[in-house]
């Protein structure tokens, strides 16, 4: 039997020598924003000030809906990838029927790219996303992700990127990216406890599905809070 691989650790040397050697991703985002390649819209009802958060990777939207109906006063978009589990988050809008709570099966990629206005999300909850732990695969950890730059361009100033794991060198790794290369104000980092901004404290058993068979498994979780400044160069994003 082969053994098992370890996870990764968190290095900072690794990280910054990802950081400086990042390839140019003009080639992979000329492939999401070709015009027959649809993205995931936000609908104008939807955009209104300091009021509009979006989960990426929703599942079938639980978390969602029940944060929209103790916040009725903000709108919550779910995204939601998988085939199976979008057509499940997509019925959960209908029978859900709430005006501020909407599911969308698509990409969050192509969304972020070219569905999401500018300065429109207060909050985005990225939780529990695949760790992606093999050394080939790095690039796609959202922290070192193409896309990371339109997500927080999408951020509006002041706006929340509440992100989750059971993996602690992913939720090391985004804390040094996003505090170092994007000079995000971290609020809370280390593991998972109740915050005014997290919502643990209305969801002791967890908030989805993963998070509530990790914590009955007695398997220690993370997460990072950031914040985008409201003075920030743009050019940071570029």
């Amino acid at each position: 039997m082969r053994p098992q691989s370890l996870p990764p650790t968190f290095n900072p040397s690794r990280i910054e020598w990802d950081l400086k050697h990042s390839p140019s991703h003009q080639q992979y985002e000329d492939f999401f924003k070709e015009e027959f390649r649809k993205a995931p819209t936000i609908p104008n009802d939807f955009l209104k000030p300091q009021s509009l958060w979006l989960e990426i990777g929703a599942g079938t939207g639980q978390f969602f809906e029940s944060m929209a109906r103790l916040h009725p006063d903000k709108n919550l978009v779910a995204l939601e990838r998988d085939r199976m589990r979008g057509k499940r988050l997509a019925r959960r809008t209908e029978e859900a029927g709430l005006k501020n709570f909407l599911g969308i099966r698509g990409n969050a990629i192509s969304a972020l790219i070219k569905g999401v206005p500018q300065n429109s999300l207060e909050r985005v909850y990225i939780l529990y996303p695949c760790p992606w732990p093999k050394n080939s695969h790095r690039k796609h950890r959202w922290h070192f992700h193409p896309v990371m730059p339109h997500l927080l361009n999408a951020l509006e100033p002041g706006g929340l990127i509440i992100l989750a794991s059971d993996q602690k060198f992913y939720v090391e790794e985004a804390h040094y990216v996003w505090e170092k290369q994007y000079g995000l104000e971290v609020l809370k980092a280390g593991e998972i406890s109740a915050h005014p901004l997290n919502a643990l404290e209305l969801f002791p058993g967890g908030r989805t599905k993963f998070e509530r068979t990790f914590l009955d498994q007695g398997q220690p979780c993370y997460e990072v809070i950031v914040k985008k400044p409201v003075l920030i160069d743009p050019s940071i994003f570029t």
